[in-house]
């Protein structure tokens, strides 16, 4: 019993020596339809892939003042992630789970949880201490009808809630949720995969102010371009203190569908989205946004002899418009009711963008080289009060490259890219005979800090050490990232810096 037991765990050494040397992230990138949208794909590669999952505690520290307005100029982040993709006969379970929270100082400016992603933001201007929570979570199936057919399905939640403890206080809470059923026909060198995507993004904003304040707390609501409203919190257009409605809460769902082709080592993927968002809530409805989105993915393997290269692509496309409603509060026999004169279209955004990859993989030489880049435009028109026009085009460029080297038990990674940016902006009236006095407001010092840290040119560079123990099942990694800035006028410091401590377990 005791020489059984002993060939046992020479045997869980001898496999975690084997399989250690790739990560898990590598692991799931290998199967191109692991990155796809289609559960169904996971089946793929099974005899090269084979299980794996990973489970990770981490903390990191990050400081500097080349930052988004809405940075935190330093702050703390702890948490704990784990992901497992398991095989069986006709079944594989694929699943992940994380927690982190976060605790950033002097912070201000937007009071969403992820700015940008909506098409309107908020912004308060008195610093203070913000704790973020998110917890996330994914869980998928794949089954096998027959040979040839496969079912399976997958769901994407996050769930976030934050808190600033200082007036202008406020609390957040957002919601993401993604449901994708699919399906899969696969014969010999061919795969073929279909699937329907609906996603549900909800976030809401509360603000309050705790006691009487001998000054007034100010906040700007941007209807793009950082063109909007300032005014005292509870003034009249920003939307956070309307009789009726909680908050400010903001809605947005999509559906779409994907399809997927596969030849022999060849991948591709395209993708549609419709969306439709809200700001508001019952009959107080203050922004209605549509929208469209598309996407093609494709993505090649080559083993060579003592290795493989891939070769990814991305190419995306979306679009939107915002319209802001007329809205009128009636009463009439003691009963009061809104009525909606109309919308108006005030902002009009559509990009594009393309992002080329090459990864190469030896796990004889033990290394891991990627090489990628992107170049990205975005346009905007904003037309919030006639006649007057503005519009925006942001051009984005850079690429990155990344070596990890394994030397026994400690694997090194050295990453360093450089990014720039451009942007062209022009204006304009529709009628010059309108007689209107009044332009439209706009929040230059916080636009123009936006529009550098988008456009100023810099460098990064970064270190990871990770070092395994117990079979190489077991590891210990400290990050470092520096970025440097160029040239800046707005932006009070050209560096950022980040760190982190990781210990986790993978197989």
């Amino acid at each position: 019993m005791n020489r059984l037991r002993y060939i046992l765990l020479m045997c869980l050494l001898a496999c975690g020596m084997t399989v250690g040397a790739q990560t898990y992230e590598y692991r799931v990138r290998e199967n191109f339809w692991n990155s796809s949208q289609n559960i169904t794909g996971v089946r793929q590669y099974m005899w090269l892939s084979g299980g794996t999952m990973y489970a990770e505690a981490f903390g990191g520290y990050e400081a500097g003042g080349f930052r988004e307005s809405w940075q935190a100029p330093k702050g703390w982040t702890a948490g704990a992630a784990t992901a497992s993709i398991r095989h069986f006969e006709r079944m594989t379970l694929k699943g992940s789970f994380s927690f982190k929270q976060t605790e950033g100082y002097d912070m201000c400016g937007s009071m969403f949880i992820n700015p940008g992603y909506y098409p309107v933001d908020v912004l308060e201007f008195t610093p203070g201490r913000k704790t973020l929570q998110t917890y996330a979570f994914d869980g998928g199936l794949s089954y096998d009808l027959t040979k040839k057919w496969r079912i399976g399905a997958m769901m994407d939640f996050e769930s976030s809630n934050m808190a600033k403890r200082k007036d202008l206080r406020h609390s957040n809470w957002l919601l993401d949720m993604k449901v994708a059923p699919g399906f899969m026909y696969h014969n010999g060198d061919w795969a073929f995969g279909a699937n329907y995507i609906y996603r549900r993004s909800t976030e809401s904003v509360e603000a309050e102010q705790v006691g009487v304040s001998e000054s007034s707390y100010y906040a700007f609501l941007d209807k793009g371009l950082m063109y909007g409203v300032y005014n005292i919190w509870t003034g009249s257009g920003l939307h956070l203190n309307e009789s009726g409605v909680k908050g400010l809460p903001v809605m947005e769902q999509s559906n779409g569908l994907a399809a997927q082709v596969q030849y022999k080592d060849f991948f591709a993927e395209a993708e549609y989205l419709h969306s439709a968002g809200k700001i508001g809530e019952k009959e107080y409805i203050w922004f209605v946004f549509p929208g469209n989105s598309a996407n093609l993915r494709m993505a090649y393997k080559y083993s060579g002899n003592r290795g493989c290269h891939y070769a990814r692509l991305d190419l995306g496309w979306d679009g939107r418009t915002m319209d802001e409603t007329v809205l009128e509060k009636v009463t009439e026999g003691g009963v009061s009711n809104v009525v909606n004169h109309g919308q108006n279209k005030i902002l009009t955004q559509r990009g594009w963008n393309l992002k080329p990859e090459y990864e190469y993989v030896s796990v004889e030489d033990g290394v891991e080289v990627l090489a990628k880049a992107q170049i990205g435009v975005r346009e905007e028109a904003a037309s919030q009060m006639y006649p007057y026009v503005d519009w925006q085009r942001l051009m984005n460029y850079g690429a990155d490259v990344r070596v990890k080297y394994y030397w026994g038990p400690v694997a090194l990674t050295a990453e360093a890219g450089y990014a720039a940016g451009k942007v062209l902006e022009d204006s304009w009236t529709t009628d010059d005979q309108a007689g209107v006095q009044t332009a439209p407001f706009r929040l230059q010092d916080y636009h123009d800090w936006q529009i550098e840290y988008a456009t100023a040119s810099r460098v990064k560079a970064g270190l990871s050490l990770r070092c395994y123990v117990w079979g190489r099942l077991l590891y210990v990694q400290a990050d470092a990232r520096l970025i440097h800035a160029f040239a800046l006028k707005h932006i009070a410091s050209p560096d950022r810096l980040t760190t982190a401590l990781r210990i986790g377990y993978e197989f």
